[in-house]
């Protein structure tokens, strides 16, 4: 797997995690919400995805890079994929 490793400033500076291609919740705790996401870095053209947390509620505060000086970032690709589902019986 093909890691990169970012600054917090490089990632401010690319508006990630705001401008994304794809971003979902991957865990919820009492003062904060961990989310992941996927985004193109401007400088090669490829896609990452790093973790990051928000806080639970307006009231909370917390770092979004887990108090993390680099930040490593796996090289993703899209992907089609076969999901089974649970239907009702027809």
């Amino acid at each position: 797997m093909a890691t990169r490793t970012f600054t917090p400033e490089q990632l401010e500076e690319f508006d990630v995690p705001y401008t994304n291609l794809h971003d979902e919740q991957v865990d919820s705790r009492r003062w904060a919400d961990t989310r992941r996401c996927v985004f193109r870095a401007p400088d090669d053209g490829k896609t990452y995805e790093v973790t990051y947390q928000v806080p639970a509620t307006e009231h909370q505060e917390c770092d979004t890079w887990f108090d993390q000086d680099q930040i490593t970032a796996a090289e993703v690709e899209q992907v089609p994929v076969t999901v089974m589902q649970w239907k009702p019986c027809t």
